[in-house]
């Protein structure tokens, strides 16, 4: 493998000072699939303390479990000690971290073989779980006893599927019956956990896998709503990247109101929540106008291109009719913020109270059949005319 600098400075810095030091998981994994790795973890023989000792500038990352960032221009690199984990008893941490001075210990608690490669320019690569073949293969199996190894973490059971539908691998039959067997346990895991390998699923490019997770039996656990829906999976991975616009998709027969419990559950951020809660309120729009589209785009306001593209792909439609005519409005006032009138104009012509709300929205629906009118002397006389006549 071809290191980065920095990374061959720290191998090389522990190695003369007489402690082992190995890349390992996913920067091994990547490398052997043909990727450029994006970051690299380190492991090694020696202590934290150790570590800390041989480099100027380091973090306390995750000491307790034996991890040291060292940092080197500004970008962190973890170091962590070979370990043994001891008992899990939550099937989330264990209950100690025993540090061993062998490779193979600390490789052996590893979640899938993909992952517990290690790699040094002296030795090469040392793979004593058979994790080159499976890449070639195109495998995610357990390390040793899968059922173990997620009865350990049983966050490693979504992991399973995430990395099948990541990397287009298939999950070995034992590994798979392990998984099925354990699904239960999920139950035992954050939401926020399950949420981030569920969400990084969502946006894979083989989102077919998830026949995988629905027919698991851990999808009731977090996620009931969506058993038994339709749906196209080959449609979800040709949509954008964008968690909002796949997962609008796949809740496309959920209603708004269960949207927003169901982000809340999983503890998305708000402006995620709010997007969801908006494209699902109008994913039924029709759109046969201009006037209808720069009503859509006041509604749906920064989430139009979304709901569009939610639009079109469950109607299997390219929506190109519609995207050439967001072109075409896209610099027609379809807000309060565009009127060429505000509240202080609104005062000055004697109307007051929630009436100026009233005037002010009566203005813009005005400007959206009719764009080249929003001029403030055109929208006074119109909203005066308006109120005229609802004063009869």
């Amino acid at each position: 493998m071809n290191l980065p600098e920095s990374v061959k400075f720290i191998l090389d810095s522990l190695n003369k000072n007489g402690f082992e030091a190995y890349i390992v998981g996913g920067c091994v994994r990547d490398y052997l699939m043909g990727k450029n790795p994006h970051d690299y973890d380190i492991t090694t023989s020696a202590l934290p303390e150790d570590v800390k000792k041989i480099f100027h500038h380091t973090v306390d990352t995750g000491i307790e479990h034996g991890t040291v960032s060292v940092v080197i221009d500004k970008v962190a690199y973890e170091v962590t000690t070979y370990r043994i984990d001891g008992e899990y008893k939550d099937n989330r941490h264990p209950e100690e971290v025993i540090f061993t001075d062998k490779l193979s210990g600390d490789l052996s608690r590893r979640d899938f073989t993909v992952n517990a490669i290690a790699y040094n320019e002296k030795n090469g690569f040392v793979d004593y779980f058979g994790g080159q073949e499976d890449i070639k293969n195109k495998v995610i199996k357990g390390v040793g006893e899968p059922a173990k190894r997620f009865q350990e973490d049983a966050l490693r059971m979504m992991r399973a599927v995430r990395f099948s539908a990541q990397l287009d691998f298939i999950i070995e039959d034992e590994t798979l019956k392990a998984l099925k067997e354990n699904a239960s346990l999920i139950k035992n895991i954050s939401i926020e956990r399950i949420r981030d390998e569920f969400f990084k699923l969502i946006l894979s490019s083989h989102n077919e896998r998830m026949e995988i997770l629905l027919n698991s039996g851990m999808t009731e656990f977090f996620l009931p709503e969506i058993l038994g829906k339709e749906n196209d999976y080959f449609v979800l991975n040709k949509l954008s990247q964008d968690i909002v616009v796949r997962l609008s998709y796949l809740f496309k027969e959920i209603d708004f109101n269960q949207i927003k419990k169901i982000m809340k559950r999983l503890k998305a951020d708000n402006k995620t929540i709010s997007a969801m809660v908006t494209i699902a309120k109008y994913r039924d729009y029709k759109i046969e106008s201009l006037y209808d589209l720069r009503k859509l785009k006041s509604l749906v306001e920064e989430n139009l291109f979304r709901l569009i593209e939610v639009i079109g792909a469950i109607k299997n439609s390219s929506m190109e009719k519609e995207l050439n005519l967001i072109e075409f409005i896209k610099k027609d006032c379809c807000s309060l913020a565009e009127l060429d009138i505000n509240g202080k104009d609104i005062i000055e012509i004697g109307i007051s109270g929630k009436d100026i709300g009233v005037a002010l929205n009566s203005a813009l629906d005005y400007v959206m059949k009719y764009p080249e009118k929003n001029e403030k002397s055109v929208l006074i006389e119109f909203i005066k005319g308006e109120f005229k006549w609802q004063k009869h």
